[in-house]
């Protein structure tokens, strides 16, 4: 997951990012989550990758500011793709679930756009952000409770 979610896209980033920087243009879409704005229990290492994505995308950001560069940042929350049939839990999210070419089309107007990050999703909008209200040990259980592995 770290080589999927980190490495790669830093190796990929700076494959494309000279060329688009002596073009003086260019886009990156980085899809981070909105597990990335939490430490999520029982998916540990996936919210923490999303998190370092969501950072990774908005400080380069920032960096290419000059060049006409434009990176943002697709935080989706539970989209319906393979990812839970191979996480074993393929029903376990899906309630609120978007298909995922809608998160796609909300990625690439929030790009064309120049923002820096977006959250598919206005539900997901609104989690995102009201946690940074509460306590985070309180925010860090309530998703455990939502993650906890069914036995």
């Amino acid at each position: 997951m770290v080589q999927v979610n980190v490495t790669a896209v830093i190796t990929l980033t700076y494959l494309y990012l000279p060329g688009m920087i002596n073009r003086w243009r260019g886009d990156i879409l980085i899809v981070a989550s909105t597990a990335g704005f939490q430490g999520v229990p029982y998916l540990i290492t996936y919210s923490a990758t999303k998190a370092f994505d969501l950072l990774f995308a908005e400080a380069l950001a920032e960096e290419v500011r000059g060049h006409d560069i434009r990176v943002c940042a697709l935080c989706p929350g539970s989209t319906i793709t393979e990812f839970q049939e191979v996480a074993g839990e393929p029903n376990r999210f899906s309630r609120h679930a978007e298909t995922a070419e809608k998160v796609a089309r909300v990625g690439l107007k929030a790009l064309v756009r120049g923002r820096r990050y977006v959250i598919s999703g206005v539900g997901n909008y609104l989690q995102a952000h009201a946690q940074r209200l509460l306590p985070r040990q309180f925010v860090t259980r309530m998703a455990a409770k939502r993650t906890r592995p069914s036995d």
